[in-house]
């Protein structure tokens, strides 16, 4: 980890926070970026984005992950990307609001340590 962004328990409690639940932790997340990564390594980035598919079940195409992910990395920083997903209409604006004041108040906590 470069020291950029959330540890792996720091991103496991946002998605908490965002469900209301608890639905992830640290070896889960860590399982799920392996599995990912072989994805990706195994099957390129088409085999990536099924797995995404799956574990999601999101109802998108290839196609549509990727310009989906263009998006996001070309942002340079969540604020950004969270901004262009909601003017592209695929994230609703209160949950993004939501996600911002959750990364900001992470990345505080972070800096304070």
């Amino acid at each position: 980890m470069t020291g950029t962004g959330p540890t792996k328990k720091e991103f496991a409690d946002l998605i908490n926070q965002m469900m209301g639940r608890n639905v992830m932790n640290a070896r889960l997340l860590e399982q799920i970026l392996s599995d990912a990564k072989n994805s990706y390594y195994n099957r390129g980035l088409d085999g990536f984005l099924g797995y995404i598919r799956r574990l999601t079940q999101a109802p998108l195409s290839n196609e549509e992950l990727k310009q989906m992910m263009k998006l996001v990395i070309d942002a340079g920083k969540p604020d950004r990307a969270l901004t262009r997903l909601v003017e592209q209409q695929w994230f609703p604006q209160e949950q993004a609001e939501k996600m911002n004041r959750k990364l900001r108040n992470s990345s505080g906590n972070r800096k304070k340590k």
